[in-house]
C-alpha cells in the first residue's frame, strides 16, 4: 500500500469516527504518525483529503455490493446482507459526519446526492433475478421505490426534520430499509427475510 492509499484509509476512519469538522489536517498528521508537510504534498488541503475518503468510501460499497450479489444464496438473502452492513456502518459513523458534509463541505454532499441517483441502476439487475427466483413481486415500479429510498435517506441526512434525540440514526435506517424490502417481497421471500433477521438477533445477542 502506497503513502497515498494509506492517508486516505485511515483518514476516512478518523472522518467518519470523529467527525469531519473537528479533525484538523495537524490532527490527521498526528494520528497517522506522518509529518504535516507530507501530509500537503499528498493531498492540497482538507477538502481534497475528503473527497479523496469519500471516494474511497463509494468504491467500497460498490464492491461489497457485488460480492454480495455472487455470493448470497438468493436476492433477498443479498438485499438482508447489504442491510445488515450498512447497519453496522450507521452504527459506527459520527452523527455530526453528515451535517458537516452539508455546511462545511457542500460540493462534495452534492456529489453523495447525485451518486445515490446513479445507484437506482445498479440495483435493476438485482430485482429481475429476485422476480426470476419468485421472491420479489412483480407488481411494482422499482425505479419508483428507489427513487423514494433515496428520498428518504436524504430526508434522514436532515437532522432537522426528525427527532434524533429520540431515535437514532440506525433505527430510522432499520425501518425505512425492512419496510422497503418487506414491501417487495412475495410471501416466500418474506420467510427468507424472516430466517435472516432471526439469525441476526441470535448473533446481536451473543
Amino acid at each position: 500500500m502506497d503513502l497515498k492509499d494509506r492517508i486516505v484509509r485511515e483518514s476516512s476512519t478518523l472522518f467518519f469516527k470523529k467527525g469531519i469538522r473537528s479533525m484538523t489536517m495537524s490532527d490527521i498528521a498526528n494520528e497517522l504518525g506522518v509529518s504535516k508537510r507530507t501530509l500537503y504534498e499528498v493531498f492540497r488541503d482538507k477538502e481534497e483529503l475528503l473527497e479523496n475518503c469519500i471516494n474511497f468510501h463509494m468504491a467500497k460499497a460498490d464492491r461489497e455490493v457485488e460480492r454480495l450479489a455472487t455470493t448470497s444464496e438468493n436476492v433477498i438473502d443479498t438485499f438482508m446482507r447489504i442491510y445488515a452492513i450498512h447497519l453496522q456502518e450507521v452504527r459506527d459513523v459520527n452523527k455530526s459526519v453528515i451535517h458537516d458534509l452539508r455546511k462545511y463541505h457542500p460540493n462534495i454532499y452534492r456529489k453523495i446526492e447525485c451518486r445515490q441517483q446513479e445507484d437506482v441502476s445498479m440495483f435493476n439487475p438485482l430485482f429481475k433475478k429476485g422476480i426470476a427466483e419468485g421472491l420479489i413481486r412483480e407488481d411494482v415500479n422499482y425505479e419508483i421505490l428507489l427513487y423514494l429510498l433515496k428520498a428518504q435517506f436524504r430526508v434522514l441526512m436532515d437532522d432537522e426534520s426528525i427527532p434524533v434525540n429520540k431515535y437514532s440514526t440506525g433505527e430510522f435506517i432499520q425501518t425505512i430499509i425492512l419496510n422497503f424490502v418487506r414491501g417487495i417481497a412475495t410471501p416466500l421471500g418474506m420467510e427468507k427475510i424472516n430466517a435472516f433477521l432471526g439469525k441476526l438477533k441470535k448473533t446481536e445477542e451473543i
